[in-house]
């Protein structure tokens, strides 16, 4: 036999293994791990996700069972007591309990972000994944992963913490990193022109009521605001405004003859 021939040979068996084994890795799709909330907190848990080289997540529970976790992605590898009783259903979080069965927790494209504490993004975010293999009484199982803001990476690793079982059917696990702290709070345009524009008038009625109540003597009152002869002056000014537009729109389109300058008189339309 040829060595051309035998390297064919050699090529398909393994390509043919590879594929009766295909189930024991998963594929490597990665969901979007970047996350801003409404408040303007923004979460990245890129970091986290463990794609080739890199070993799942594993943590346990105080009853002895294992729990094999990726973060934003199916885990790497399907431990083997689920590929023993042929369970490949793609999962993020696999629990194999101390008497070898295996569950699948949830479904990666059933995610849900949410703060650990509503309304305080500083303590962390967590992610829910459900439609989980079956439980009972037509609930199915689901896994809360809670990403703990951890700045100084002092509170340990996933493996630290025992997994938690909130009912019978649903699992949480700790992850205390620093991925779990907000990255920036986000803001608007609009939000900064906000910000701006009440700082500005702010310090315009504030310095400038300061300044007529020094320089004019004034007392503390309506008539201390800076330019407030003109601020008394603009609805005035603005009605003119309307009128001479009204006015001048009525003339361009012939139901009006044009007016003197100076003649306009507000009358409504």
């Amino acid at each position: 036999m040829s060595l051309q021939m035998q390297l064919l040979i050699a090529l398909v068996a393994a390509s043919f293994i590879g594929f009766c084994d295909g189930n024991r890795f998963q594929e490597a799709w990665v969901m979007n791990c970047d996350h801003t909330f409404p408040d303007g907190s923004n979460f990245d848990l890129k970091p986290l996700t463990r794609t080739a080289g890199r070993p799942d997540f594993v943590g346990r529970d105080k009853s002895g069972n294992f729990y094999y976790i990726n973060v934003c992605a199916n885990v790497q590898e399907i431990p083997h007591e689920c590929r023993v009783l042929q369970k490949d259903i793609r999962s993020p979080v696999y629990q194999v309990r101390n008497d070898s069965f295996c569950h699948w927790l949830g479904l990666e494209g059933s995610h849900q972000w949410d703060l650990i504490e509503p309304g305080s993004p500083f303590v962390g975010v967590q992610l829910t994944y459900s439609d989980g293999e079956y439980c009972q009484e037509g609930v199915n199982r689901q896994v809360r992963l809670q990403f703990y803001c951890d700045h100084l990476g002092r509170l340990g690793t996933v493996g630290d913490y025992y997994v938690t079982v909130e009912s019978p059917c649903t699992y949480v696990v700790t992850f205390p990193t620093i991925h779990g702290c907000p990255k920036e709070v986000a803001w608007s345009k609009g939000t900064y022109f906000n910000i701006c524009f009440f700082i500005g008038v702010g310090l315009y009625l504030g310095i400038g009521t300061a300044l007529n109540m020094s320089k004019h003597s004034l007392p503390l009152s309506v008539q201390a605001l800076p330019h407030i002869e003109f601020w008394l002056e603009l609805p005035d000014l603005v009605k003119d405004g309307v009128a001479f537009t009204v006015d001048f729109v009525l003339v361009q389109m012939g139901r009006r003859e044009g007016r003197e300058r100076g003649s306009f008189e507000w009358s409504g339309l």
